[in-house]
């Protein structure tokens, strides 16, 4: 059989219907029938507490949208070995930690990575991630669906449903689209924004 979230609803508002019918159909109440009623209302609230978190992470995968792209890992052979081998790390921390889909790294007009859902179209930057840069500011396109300038982001990725744009420096951005909409914590932005500021260091050592 299967269970999913109002299945429980339903399962544990049953039983506490029927611990209450029983309370209200015996004569006297001991003190160990009296604690096993309580027991047993506890019980059915939790299988019902449980029901409601089911049903809110079913409804989350129920979002989750069906990109349209290949999982795919480019990089630009050019690029230091150190690094590459940050960006290797830092995109797949990424990818396996928040709920991105597919990451871009771009450098002084110049595609550098690209990894997780994407295509093989070259990514020119428009006007939202040239303003991310003038304004030096992250930019969090929380739902694309209804966003105006969501046709910037299509060689980025077809239909992503969010997207957050995190300056590096003057001329260099990453950009991570996200499965669903609102996906992304105020957390995830804090820490990528926080590993924006080390491979600007990188990249100023380095003299890209």
């Amino acid at each position: 059989m299967y269970f999913n979230g109002i299945t429980l609803i339903i399962i544990g508002c049953i039983l506490f219907l029927f611990q209450l019918a029983n309370f209200f159909s015996l004569d006297s109440i001991s003190p160990p029938l009296a604690r096993a009623q309580v027991l047993s209302a506890i019980s059915s609230v939790v299988i019902i507490l449980i029901g409601f978190l089911f049903k809110q992470f079913n409804s989350i995968s129920e979002d989750k949208v069906n990109l349209k792209g290949e999982n795919k890992f480019i990089f630009d052979p050019d690029i230091p070995e150190d690094i590459m081998n940050e960006l290797a790390w830092g995109s797949e921390a990424i990818l396996t930690s928040t709920a991105a889909a597919t990451i871009l790294i771009h450098n002084n007009g110049k595609n550098i990575l690209k990894r997780g859902i994407t295509t093989d179209e070259s990514f020119i930057p428009g006007e939202i991630c040239l303003k991310s840069l003038r304004d030096k500011k992250l930019i969090s396109l929380a739902n694309t669906k209804f966003y105006p300038g969501r046709e910037e982001f299509v060689s980025f990725c077809q239909n992503i449903p969010s997207i957050l744009i995190v300056p590096i420096n003057n001329k260099s951005f990453i950009l991570i689209g996200g499965w669903t909409k609102r996906c992304f914590t105020k957390s995830d932005e804090k820490w990528i924004y926080n590993w924006s500021k080390k491979l600007n260091n990188l990249f100023l050592k380095n003299d890209i």
